[in-house]
Order: C-alpha cells, then structure tokens, then sequence
C-alpha cells in the first residue's frame, strides 16, 4: 500500500525518507468543499509524527506520510474525527506486504465502499422525508391565499407547521449541526454554519411567536412565522448533498473499471506448462500465452507469433496495431487475431493502465472547486454579522427609545434574520442545479462547479481528433474504379473477398462493397498474406486485393489513379488496390471521417476568443490534412498518452487556461489535468469521469453546446452572489435601524424574514431562466 516513491512536490527533490517513515493512502468521508481538504490536512499534519498530509477531494483520500514507530493509524482517525470528518483505515492484521496474490488496499476499498453506501443513503433517506415534510409546510403556510378552501380545525395555527418543521431542524438537518459545532470548537466558520444558522434562525423567530406570540408583538396580533423558509433551505441542501454523493461514487466506480480492463486471469508458462492463474500473481519475467479475442493481462514483450492488437483504449485510434517479436504489449488492450506470446515487463500497479488510473487521480484532485471562495467569505461574513448583531443590541438598548430592551432585542433578531446567508448558500447550488439538470436534458452533463469556473478563463482548446472531430473508425472516405469496369460483379468479388478476411480494415471495404453488391460470388483459392494482403480465383481470374508494392500491376506515373494514390497519401489515408490478373481494377482510401458540424464547431469555439489545437496519435499527415479542412490554429500529432499530458501541462506552464476534448481512456489523464475537460459519451466511462463536461452523442456541435451552456450558468451562479451579497450590504444596515431616525421606523423581524425569503425566492427563479437555454446546434 506504500506509495512512496509515487509521489513528488513542487518545492524540488523530495529528501530520502527516514527508515520508518511511510507514505499511506486513506479514504475519507464527509468533505464537500475545498475548506473541508483544508480542515483535513490541517488536522492530519497537526499529528505528532506525520510529516506531510496531502487530500484529494476527487477521489476522498488522504495521503499522509509519517514515521511509523511514531505515530499509529489509529492516531489519524481520531484527529480527522475530532475535524468532524471519518478516515477510514483497515484492519492492521491485513495491512501487508503484496504476496504476489492478495492486495493489501482491498480490505480498506471494501469497508470505503460499504461506508459511502451508507452516506449515500442516510442522506437519500433524509432528502426524501424533508422533502415529504416541506411540502405539508408549503401547503399550510400558503392557507391564508386559499383559506376558504381549506375547512380545518387547525386554520390558520402555525402549531402543525412548528410539529412538521422539528423534524427537518433537529433530525434532517443534523450533519449540518455537527459539522457546524465540529467547526465551532476549533474557532471555523464554513458553508456548514451559514446553513445550520440559517436554519435555526428562522426556526427559532418562529419557534418564539408560535409559543409565545406576544414576546415579539406590540399590537397583540400574531406575527408571522417563516418554518418553510428553515425547512426549504434544509431540504434543497440535503437534495445538493445526495446527488454529490452519488457523482464521486460514480467517479471512483470509473477508474475501478478502468482497472477492470486487466482480465482476471491469464495462461503462464510455468516449469514448462501453461497453467491459468490469477493477473495479481504474474512477476516480471513471466511468460503469458495470449489467445484471439483475451486482453492483455500486463505490459510486456512478444517473444513469440504475431498478431493484430486493438490500443484504441490506449492511442484512441481506431485501427489495430500488427505485433511481431520484440514488440510491446499493454495491459488492457485486446488481441484481435493471431496468437503470441509475450513476456512481462511490469504488472500490478507498475502497468500503463494502472498509471493512468493514478495519473487521473492525481489530476482531478488538483482541481479547486468554485465553492472556495463563497467559503472564505462566508468565514469571515458569518462572524461579523454576530457581532454586528451584538452591537446593534447594545446600541438600542443603552441609547435607543422605550422599551428599549424590546427594541433592541427586535433590532438584533432583524440584523441576524435579514442577514441570514440563505440566499448566499442557495446562489451556487441552485444555478448548477437548474443548469445541469437543462444540459442533462440536452445531453450535455457537468460533473461540478471547477468547470464553470474554468471556462471564465479558458484561452486555448485542445481537441482530441479521433472520436472528438472524426467519426473513431476507420471508413472508406474515397475510391477509384477503372472506366471499363461495370456492373455489381466487381463489388461481389471484393465483398467475398474481404468477408474471409481478418485484416483490420476489412470491416471498412466490406461495408462498402455490400453496398453496391447484390448477389453473391463464388471464390477459391482464398488466400492470406499477413502485412500484404489477400487473393483468391474467382473462374479463371486471380483477384488480389493489398498493398501497391505486392501486387503485381503496372502504374504510369501521370496516370488517373496515380494521382489519386498520390493525394490519399498525401492526406494520411490507408490504401488498398484491387487487381484482377495484374491488372489494377479499382482502389480505395481508408480514413477516418469528419464529422459533419466538426468545421462549423470549431469556428464557434474560435468566437470565445479561443485557440484551437488539433491533438492526435495518429500520423502527421492524416492529422494536417484534417486540421486544414477544419481551420484549427495548430495540429500536434503522433502523440501517446502520456504526451498527450505533458502537451496541456506544457501550455499551462506557459501561462494559457487549457479546455482539453477527448472521448477515450488514453485523453484521460489530460482531461483531468486540463483547467477543464470535455469529453465525448461515445467515449469510455474514465474519459467521461475525467472531464468536467460530457457531452453524450456523436454530433461534434454539442462540445460547443456545453461551452455556451456553462457560461450561461456561470453568468447566472455570479448574478446570484451580487444580488446575494448586495441585499445583505444594504439589508443589514436597514435591519439594524439607521433609517430610524429619519422615518421613525424600526423593521420588524418577521419583514426581516419576509426579505430574507425572498431573497432566497429571486436567486432560485434567476436560476429557473436557465431551464429556457436552447442549443445552436439544434436550432
């Protein structure tokens, strides 16, 4: 479980470490927010012993070394547990070394999965019957509308709205409470105390003039009470925490089956048989037998057979890779023909796929969420607004009028009721909520708030060309058939011909052979030659279909097809000729195909005012020729994963904001490492997981869809915390009586209460207008 050597920090050369200091990684419940990875780490270095605590909020770990003769795990829980939060460590009997058959991370994965469970349903449960609960309230706080509908023995006693509403407060909203008390003892304020305060004031003001209504009523009537206020703030957060829940769930489900691409066993050669045995207990050096159709169990060398390998999990390109001796294989990649053998280099977690899962990790957690800065003012606005409070309290009842305890009383309930950062804690919640929830509808998913604050400040996209701008698999995208050829019998024979056949683009000629053929040919003679291509006699005739320097044809250099030849090369495509007794009688360009809104896309993210780089591993040629038809600035290719990285860290380090669009496994670590991440659903679920925006379906006009559509939420989440912070900057001073003097007026608390509410009211229906975006690319 130690991990060590796998990580470094920015401030140079990590120093040796001493003998018996260990790196660990531990999950962790109950954060929400970047102050929260702060509170966390805070706590965990706090430890006697530990000499570096690093969490990632993506993933819920913490990485902490520490000197183990110092300091016991058990000393970490209980420090995170006094923050207010859990850290999960396993049972100690099973914390061992890695035998070659047990992995030591499974007991604490198992009781993490098994405790998020838990969370996820304790808040589901609690989301559920608040919401049940605040419904009744709604309903009965709205009985003075519609009072003659409503013929009831209780008309008009806020008493059933105190016995509906207790419940949210003191049962529902209760990991609030403790969250806020947890940060109370150690002198914090965050998100979790503007809720909890926000709740129990307008719970407690309506607690009072229920039970007693003259306490704060000079004319003897009874003032207004405000329980759904306290009961629709606990149930939308509630609602915001369930669904958050159920994303990192998500998120760490897909790089769990990013690692179930290793398959579970493979056929090793062991004293001199092949025996099948379990991928955790292959070592360097072993010897893996790989039939056709098995994935490769780990990253080694072939050292016998030769065959075709799909590593578009790895390259994202479509076409499979032919193998022989001395080439490499990748765990995780599968073999689509031939058989080989293959000796491993590197298993467990030294494999590609394994670094990439780590990679991704790493990089989701890098990122902060737009949350932050709404919890540094919240630390700071909560405090104040008490001591305001306190003062106006001290105020009125030392120099105001009689009754001045009354007053002053009144004067303070109004200061903390107007300023109760309701509308602040629902600002950012509720315009993500109603912008995701439009883009789900749209197929245009977010995964949370950094990409929206990303995209404020985005200058250069990177786009991932196949699957992202082309269609991800290979096609025939141009042919040439000689002039004297009619009839459906030639696109019989080659139908025929390549239906036998196993090479990679087969697929693609015999779709389009089928076409135009409509009967059957009878062949014989079939035969393969593995890199060249096939042949077979159909009558008396030898048809051959392969490469030009196999077949047996002439060419005239300035002939039709000789330019054809030449300008499919030029562009990168595959070729393929057909001959017909050394006669070339038609040929064919491979490629993969431009979507058709992929240009029209690309013009659009270039009106944000965005660079655009095409980004490929494909050849240098095929990817110009597309970055010409499409009017990007840049192409880069011939890239593998982990260039594909270094390229978006590369540019950040020159100063740019990076978006990165990609749909598979292999863009996943630079989706994740991108200021925001983009990625296409006809992709991997750890590309999508990756990203900070997935965009479902193939049409390439949806990427620009969900830029548009996360600038409009961001705009609407920024008019929110203005008019936030605005009402209470000018609220506050209202509440605490400045205009007395002038109007000999003092606002009450329950108008206090009424602004309060509707506060809230203006942020959840400036939210609602994102429910009226439509996509230009539908339009």
């Amino acid at each position: 479980m130690s991990q060590a050597h796998d990580h470094h920090h920015d401030s140079g050369v990590k120093p040796a470490p001493a003998a018996e200091e260990v790196e660990e990684s531990y999950p962790v419940l109950g954060m929400h927010c970047a102050s929260c990875v702060k509170v966390v780490e805070d706590a965990l270095a706090a430890v006697r012993g530990v000499t570096s605590a690093n969490v990632n909020l993506a993933s819920s770990k913490a990485t902490v070394a520490f000197d183990h003769s110092k300091v016991h795990p058990q000393d970490l829980v209980h420090a995170v547990k006094d923050a207010g939060y859990t850290l999960i460590v396993p049972d100690q009997s099973k914390m061992q070394s890695h035998d070659g058959h047990a992995d030591p991370t499974d007991h604490s994965a198992h009781l993490f999965e098994g405790a998020q469970a838990a969370e996820l349903a304790d808040y589901r449960r609690r989301a559920l019957i608040s919401a049940t609960l605040t419904l009744g309230i709604m309903v009965l706080g709205l009985r003075h509308m519609f009072g003659g509908l409503f013929h009831v023995p209780w008309h008009g006693d806020p008493r059933l709205e105190l016995l509906l509403c207790t419940p949210i407060v003191w049962w529902a909203a209760m990991p609030f409470h403790r969250a806020t008390w947890a940060a109370a003892r150690h002198f914090r304020t965050d998100m979790n105390t503007l809720i909890s305060v926000g709740t129990l004031i307008a719970y407690t003001y309506s607690l009072i003039v229920t039970l007693w209504p003259s306490a704060l009523s000079t004319d003897g009537t009874q003032p207004a009470v405000y329980f759904e206020t306290a009961a629709m703030i606990v149930t939308l957060i509630l609602a915001g925490r369930w669904m958050e829940a159920r994303a990192k769930g998500k998120a760490r489900a897909a790089i769990k089956e990013l690692l179930n691409l290793r398959p579970s066993s493979a056929r090793v050669k062991r004293s001199g048989e092949y025996v099948d045995v379990d991928v955790s207990a292959l070592v360097r050096g072993d010897e893996v037998l790989l039939r056709p159709g098995e994935r490769v169990a780990a990253d080694g060398v072939v050292i016998l057979g030769s065959s075709s390998i799909d590593e578009s999990m790895l390259t994202g390109e479509p076409l499979p890779v032919s193998k022989g001796i001395g080439d490499t294989a990748t765990g995780g990649t599968l073999n689509t023909t031939g058989s080989i053998t293959y000796r491993v280099t590197r298993s467990g977690s030294e494999t590609t796929l394994a670094q990439i899962a780590r990679l991704v990790e790493q990089a989701q957690g890098s990122k902060p969420p737009i949350q932050k800065t709404v919890d540094k003012i919240a630390s700071v606005f909560v405090p104040a607004v008490f001591g305001i409070a306190a003062i106006t309290f001290l105020i009125w009842a030392f120099v105001g009028p009689e009754p001045r305890f009354l007053m002053a009383m009144k004067a303070a309930v109004a200061v903390l009721i107007i300023a109760c950062p309701c509308a602040l804690g629902l600002a950012t919640p509720a315009a993500i909520m109603v912008g995701t929830g439009r883009g789900a509808q749209l197929g245009l998913l977010f995964k949370n708030a950094a990409a929206l604050e990303a995209l404020a400040q985005i200058d250069t996209v990177i786009l991932d060309k196949t699957g992202t701008v082309t269609a991800g698999e290979p096609s025939v995208v141009d042919e040439w058939v000689a002039p004297h050829i009619t009839g459906s019998g030639y696109w019989g024979v080659v139908a025929a011909m390549e239906e036998r056949s196993e090479h990679p683009l087969a697929a693609a000629l015999l779709k389009r052979a089928e076409r135009e053929s409509n009967h059957d040919v009878s062949i014989s003679n079939f035969a393969a030659e593995s890199g060249k291509g096939i042949s077979a006699r159909v009558g008396s005739s030898l048809w051959q279909i392969g490469r030009l320097d196999w077949l047996r044809g002439s060419l005239s250099d300035d002939s039709e097809l000789a330019r054809k030849l030449a300008g499919w090369e030029n562009a990168g495509n595959s070729i393929a000729l057909v001959a017909r007794d050394g006669e070339f009688v038609g040929a064919f360009a491979i490629g993969d195909r431009i979507k058709d809104d992929a240009a029209a896309t690309v013009k659009r993210l270039k009106s944000h005012g965005w660079r655009v780089i095409l980004l490929s591993g494909d050849r240098k040629r095929a990817v110009e020729h597309v970055g010409a038809q499409l009017g990007v600035d840049d192409v880069i290719a011939e890239v593998m994963p982990q260039d594909k990285l270094e390229v978006v860290t590369t540019l950040q380090s020159q100063g740019h904001r990076v978006a990165m669009v990609g749909d598979g496994i292999n863009d996943a670590p630079a989706l994740a490492a991108a200021d925001l991440g983009i990625a296409i659903g006809t992709g991997t679920d750890v590309a999508k997981e990756a990203a900070d925006i997935t965009v479902l379906g193939r049409h390439a006009g949806a990427i620009a869809d969900g830029v548009d559509l996360g600038k409009k939420t961001l705009a609407t989440i920024r008019g929110n915390l203005f008019w936030a912070f605005f009402y209470n900057v000018a609220a506050i001073p209202i509440a605490a009586g400045v205009l007395y003097p002038i109007t000999g007026m003092l606002l009450s608390p329950a108008i206090a209460a009424g602004a309060m509410a509707f506060s809230s009211i203006f942020v959840l229906t400036n939210s609602l207008r994102l429910r009226g975006f439509r996509p230009v690319s539908s339009v």
